[in-house]
């Protein structure tokens, strides 16, 4: 069984999102993708729409395929602390059947943080990575923010759309996949301040929820006044 795990915001949930869990998908042969909003974001601060809403947004942005599925593995923390990946993966991997193979989805630009996030070397003992990204992203100076103990080995998988690499760290072997094919790529900062009645970076449905809900409207008004200054 091989299982995707895409973590993230989802602070609207965008075209972008979709496309990088189906491109992982298609291209490493994934069974299911979990997509999990965040209760709590360790690298973000500022207020993001409430958690029900993430979610049922989510919900909207990837129904009609079967194989992307809303997860609550990352649902905010009893006593209010920030979810990490690496907890996450180690939960998830505790409740799989035995020999399943988990592989931990991101964006280029949350890649390239990795050296910030908490024990991030042990995402690598959890999971293989797959990183999306637009043509021309080079792994070759992305490798460089990988943490202390990490390092890649070489190309072990070269095919069109996928490029996997070997990457040795303090707990052995595994996987970083990189798709340097995705076409869509938001991003969601922008939505929240420049969201209009119709916006073609989202599903219609999550368009439609976010007007009904009024949600981001503090953000905008916050923006247009600091810009009438």
């Amino acid at each position: 069984m091989r299982i995707g795990f895409f973590g993230g915001s989802f602070d609207p949930p965008h075209l972008g999102h979709r496309a990088l869990a189906c491109l992982a998908a298609d291209q490493l042969h994934l069974e299911r993708v979990l997509l999990a909003p965040v209760g709590r974001q360790p690298l973000k601060h500022g207020d993001a729409a409430p958690f029900a809403d993430r979610v049922a947004m989510l919900e909207l942005a990837i129904a009609g395929d079967p194989r992307l599925e809303v997860s609550l593995a990352d649902a905010p923390m009893p006593d209010g602390e920030p979810n990490y990946t690496v907890d996450t993966l180690r939960r998830l991997r505790r409740e799989l059947p035995a020999g399943a193979r988990l592989y931990c989805i991101m964006g280029a630009d949350s890649f390239l943080t990795l050296g910030k996030w908490h024990d991030a070397v042990g995402l690598f003992a959890e999971s293989d990575l797959v990183v999306g990204a637009r043509p021309g992203f080079v792994l070759d100076h992305a490798a460089l923010t990988l943490p202390p103990g990490v390092r890649v080995e070489g190309l072990a998988e070269d095919r069109p759309g996928c490029r996997g690499y070997t990457v040795q760290h303090p707990s052995g072997r595994s996987m970083l996949y990189l798709l340097p094919d995705l076409a869509e790529e938001v991003s969601a900062t922008e939505i929240r301040t420049e969201h209009a009645e119709v916006d073609e970076r989202l599903n219609p449905a999550v368009t439609g929820y976010i007007r009904t809900h009024g949600l981001y409207r503090a953000r905008i008004a916050n923006r247009n006044q600091n810009q009438g200054r």
